[in-house]
């Protein structure tokens, strides 16, 4: 059977509790059959029929990312390297060395954009873990950005669009750049706000 089609079956004998286990799974490394972006705005179409069913998806899908990545940055954070091959954990080396490099250039601040990008959302904990990185940052910074992420999906799919939130994205930002721009310029803020907030050790390279 098509994974696709098992996964949203699943979406509506479970609702919540799938989409809360499906992003778990994923953002932990643990078992990402499927990308959200293919599962995670289907299950909403499901469950999301009003503002409060909105709302309860975002929450949801919300504590599952911060979960799931918290598993997956505390795994590599005590593992290492090591844990790419850890007969549990299901991650592309290729995925791995590329969220490597992408946090050796950006820094920890990343992880707070990185998880509305993909592939990158859920593979960005483990250079966090691999580094050292403060966990209340961490932990902060992914349910921020993870919000954003889901709010995102959630309100495309209430609203209707049949495009993806990325290229809805494209289109708010050609008619709406003030939005945008206001937006922006909150994620800075977070950003210089968590910086400055930030202690413990921190560890910007390793072998």
């Amino acid at each position: 059977m098509d994974p696709t089609t098992t996964a949203l079956d699943l979406a509506r004998t479970y609702g919540y509790l799938f989409v809360f286990a499906f992003v778990f799974l994923e953002t932990s490394m643990l078992f990402p059959l499927l990308p959200s972006e293919v599962v995670l705005p289907a299950s909403a179409a499901i469950v999301v029929t009003s503002p409060s069913t909105l709302a309860l998806f975002v929450l949801v899908a919300t504590a599952g990312a911060v979960v799931g990545s918290v598993v997956c940055y505390e795994l590599f954070s005590r593992a290492g390297e090591a844990a790419v091959d850890h007969r549990w954990v299901r991650v592309e080396e290729s995925d791995a060395d590329r969220a490597r490099r992408w946090f050796r250039r950006w820094g920890r601040h990343s992880v707070l954009w990185g998880r509305v990008l993909p592939v990158l959302r859920s593979v960005v904990s483990i250079p966090a873990g691999l580094s050292g990185m403060n966990r209340v940052l961490f932990t902060g910074y992914t349910a921020v950005g993870a919000l954003a992420f889901n709010a995102a999906v959630g309100g495309v799919v209430y609203a209707g669009a049949e495009a993806s939130v990325y290229e809805t994205a494209l289109v708010v930002a050609r008619e709406r750049p003030v939005v945008v721009a206001l937006l922006v310029l909150a994620g800075l803020v977070a950003v210089v706000a968590g910086y400055r907030g930030s202690t413990g050790d921190w560890r910007e390279r390793w072998s």
